[in-house]
């Protein structure tokens, strides 16, 4: 690390929140609030265990361990007077706090250098340390611990799990499993992925009612298959101990999808025993439908966030909901494939900020996607998908390094598209994420990937993909969105000015005190379009009844940009006739 180029900090008042690794109950234990400094060190070794009290013995038979920590992870430290050795930390124990936790780690497992980044290449000071340091995170810490599907991110009732289950979840989001899972499917369907050997995890559960509907009406609408087409599927399907209520949809999937294969996991939980224990760590926004009411009242968990009543919790948790195409890769193994590459990540990220560029990186984000995929085995698309679901499709706090206050401390330039650390219990989730990304070793965070472009407009529209001449900007595509042309520019500072919501002949786009004037050729209206009211324009012009200026007279200019004659009247028909196309380079 180059000291020039990171504030590290090791020391500070405890006002200041470091954010978790791991999405924690919407139940925790508050964050203590202390007057004393404390001190910042980091863990030296992986899953470290955070325990309530300063030995590893149980009480009366229950352990006291409140989470465990990866190695790197920075935690306050909130007494430098350590608590006795004990027969198994024979340095003594230190009083620390992390995430929403307040408890004791031996002395044997922490070191006072916070000087170097950690495992997961914190802090994230651009989008590709952010992606590809996320994807580490999400691989060590869950995949490989056996939370290898989306749902068993959300709902960990895999008994095989490192983790004790129906803890140690991802997501708080009911919701989340089959949204991204819908977002993967139509990439697959998209780029014919559906036809590969496709393999499912289906946990099952015991005690289970016929079905479990969602208050208001289901998401979608299961098919289901009564006869037995395949004995060779249906004896694979018996072997494994598939309830008929699963297999009849799963006889639906494999008649059209034969190469698929579907595994069961027996989580040896009744599902009543399951929901109760999901709906403790688990919110939903929608209706009032899904809602526990609490004294004829709803109980938040965040703003816009609310506690889930019984049914709801009970539909989503039920993996025969989800046996249908949309819906049934939540289900699938989030390691990487080479099947997933570049081209059918861009298909994910279209239409989104994430379509082209990272300028601070200098690099696709489909090939950034696919790199972090190789790299930490993490499928892609999944990875892409999961992007969307936590960052959403406009450039966001969370995503453009921006200046943001948290807890009485000043942050910049940090980047974090999973939200990875935004605990539902923080004061403000996503601005406790991008502390996280920080990992407790800067504040104004600095890349150190030298940016190749200056940040100025005549830069970022060369970046986005557009072209400068003189005071107009050309290359847009013919009825291309505002949204869609912010998206390109990766930079909220940037204000687009245009009639409607398509980018036109007129349109201004400015940034930093810069403004350009966007020429659309062929768009003589500014509507964004070329049509036949264009083609009026032109002959008004050539008649001298209307004058075409400035942006607009450039857009008429097809043939030598200098002049509008009858050589621009004929390319402009032929282009409305279909048999020639006008460039908009």
């Amino acid at each position: 690390m180059k000291s020039n180029s990171k504030c590290i900090f090791n020391k500070f008042i405890a006002s200041n929140l470091v954010a978790s690794i791991l999405f924690s109950s919407i139940f925790s234990f508050p964050v203590q609030t202390l007057a004393e400094e404390t001190y910042q060190a980091k863990i030296t070794t992986n899953d470290v265990r955070l325990r309530s009290k300063p030995t590893t013995d149980k009480e009366n038979g229950v352990s006291n361990i409140l989470t465990e920590v990866d190695e790197g992870t920075i935690v306050n430290v909130l007494s430098m007077n350590k608590e006795p050795a004990t027969s198994k930390c024979d340095q003594g124990w230190y009083k620390v706090s992390y995430q929403s936790y307040t408890g004791y780690i031996c002395a044997n497992y922490i070191s006072f250098d916070i000087s170097n980044t950690d495992q997961y290449d914190r802090p994230w000071t651009s989008p590709k340390k952010a992606i590809i340091g996320g994807a580490k995170f999400i691989a060590k810490s869950y995949i490989a611990k056996g939370q290898f599907t989306s749902y068993l991110k959300k709902f960990n009732v895999n008994p095989d799990s490192y983790y004790e289950m129906f803890n140690h979840q991802y997501m708080a989001n009911l919701a989340a499993p089959s949204s991204e899972a819908k977002t993967s499917w139509s990439t697959y369907n998209k780029n014919g992925l559906a036809s590969l050997p496709l393999s499912f995890n289906i946990p099952i559960f015991n005690d289970m009612a016929d079905n479990y509907d969602l208050p208001g009406g289901n998401k979608a609408s299961v098919d289901k298959q009564d006869a037995v087409t395949d004995q060779a599927f249906e004896d694979k399907l018996n072997a494994q101990g598939f309830p008929e209520s699963y297999k009849k949809a799963l006889r639906a999937l494999h008649t059209k999808y034969p190469n698929w294969t579907f595994t069961a996991m027996k989580t040896n939980a009744s599902f009543n025993e399951a929901v109760l224990n999901e709906k403790l760590v688990s919110s939903i926004n929608g209706g009032s439908q899904y809602y526990e009411l609490e004294n004829g009242k709803s109980v938040q968990t965040e703003p816009g966030w609310y506690l889930a009543n019984d049914a709801t919790v009970a539909y989503y948790l039920d993996p025969r909901n989800f046996l249908t195409e949309n819906y049934i890769l939540q289900f699938e193994s989030l390691e990487n494939s080479d099947n997933y590459n570049e081209s059918i990540v861009q298909s994910v990220l279209n239409n989104t900020f994430m379509s082209d560029l990272s300028i601070l990186d200098n690099q696709n984000y489909a090939s950034i996607f696919v790199e972090a995929g190789k790299e930490a085995n993490v499928s892609a698309v999944y990875l892409a998908s999961l992007a969307r679901q936590e960052s959403g499709n406009k450039l966001g706090s969370n995503t453009n390094g921006a200046a943001f206050e948290y807890e009485g401390i000043e942050y910049s330039g940090l980047y974090n598209f999973f939200n990875i650390g935004a605990v539902s219990s923080a004061s403000n989730p996503s601005k406790a994420g991008l502390v996280y990304a920080s990992g407790g070793y800067c504040t104004k965070c600095s890349s150190d990937v030298t940016t190749y472009v200056q940040l100025n407009l005549a830069n970022l529209v060369s970046t986005a993909g557009y072209k400068i001449n003189n005071s107009y900007i050309n290359g847009f595509a013919i009825e291309q969105s505002v949204n869609e042309v912010k998206n390109k520019f990766q930079n909220e500072a940037i204000q687009i000015n245009a009639s409607s919501d398509l980018i036109g002949t007129g349109s201004t786009i400015s940034y930093n005190g810069e403004t350009y004037t966007v020429v659309l050729y062929g768009d003589l209206t500014g509507d964004g379009k070329i049509n036949s009211a264009d083609l009026l324009k032109m002959r008004q012009h050539l008649q001298g009844t209307t004058t075409l200026k400035n942006a607009y007279f450039q857009a008429g200019a097809l043939v030598n940009g200098s002049t509008i004659n009858s050589a621009d009247l004929l390319k402009l028909r032929q282009h409305l006739l279909g048999t020639k196309t006008i460039s908009q380079v």
